[in-house]
């Protein structure tokens, strides 16, 4: 039988007593498990199939079922920070949601193990604003799916991007381009069809000094951006460029979209 280490992404109820969770494993990928009874008072479930824990699992599976029977559990980390502080839940939720939408069952995945369960660590920190951590993971996560998008050269060319003609403290920025643009590829694409508008320089140079360190599989220092108002612009960067390449939008992040766009020129 399997054992692994495992966060819980989502959970079901199953009949009246049962519990369907589905959770992310180091070396197992997604798992989708069936916990008997787990809510019932003295069940040896109870209390420990938490949002945010970290936790080992052991699991018996059956080739002609799509369910996973949970034989057994226990909680390595308890994380109840995240669940007392309505801000910090809810960017726990979104990294929930994202790395659910960035797994599949049966295909390992310890980078982006190791990156959830790091960021939710960074979360717990009482004294750092929640988006720092959630920044962090989103762009981490682009990064470990291969979309991370190009802030610092152009996209399309690798040459360097220059600011704007008419407006220097901007660059030309396309999400269906892969990010950074020249001048001149900034045209090719409009061109074609694709979208291009113009992102702030610092809030790529914000998002660039980050990336640096997840490509070199290694979070950022935590105090690398505090300011609320550099983490909300890169936040919208992140989030914008993830609604473009995936395939449905993480509920978490719908509010925080329907916004108008932070780095929209005024």
């Amino acid at each position: 039988m399997p054992t692994d280490r495992a966060l819980v992404l989502r959970r079901f109820p199953y009949s009246e007593s049962s519990l369907v969770v589905r959770a992310l494993s180091r070396e197992h990928g997604r798992v989708h498990l069936l916990a008997r009874g787990a809510y019932r008072m003295h069940s040896r479930y109870f209390g420990v199939l938490d949002l945010f824990d970290e936790l080992e699992l052991e699991w018996r599976q059956s080739p002609r079922r799509e369910l996973a029977e949970l034989r057994r559990g226990d909680v390595t980390r308890r994380r109840r920070a995240l669940r007392e502080d309505l801000p910090r839940y809810r960017a726990a939720v979104a990294m929930l949601e994202l790395a659910d939408l960035g797994s599949r069952p049966g295909r390992p995945d310890p980078e982006l193990y190791e990156l959830l369960s790091a960021c939710l660590d960074r979360l717990g920190d009482a004294d750092r604003p929640p988006d720092a951590a959630l920044v962090v993971f989103e762009l981490g996560f682009l990064q470990n799916h291969g979309l991370a998008p190009a802030l610092a050269r152009c996209a399309a060319c690798d040459r360097n991007a220059p600011p704007t003609s008419t407006d220097r403290s901007r660059a030309h920025f396309s999400a269906g381009s892969g990010g950074r643009l020249c001048a001149s590829c900034a045209e090719e694409s409009r061109a074609a069809g694709r979208r291009v508008g113009t992102m702030p320089i610092d809030v790529l140079q914000d998002g660039e000094a980050l990336l640096v360190d997840l490509r070199a599989h290694r979070l950022p220092p935590e105090d690398a951006i505090t300011d609320p108002d550099r983490l909300v612009a890169l936040r919208d960067l992140a989030e914008r460029f993830l609604d473009y390449h995936l395939d449905s939008t993480p509920k978490a992040s719908r509010a925080f979209l329907a916004t108008p766009n932070r780095n929209a020129k005024p």
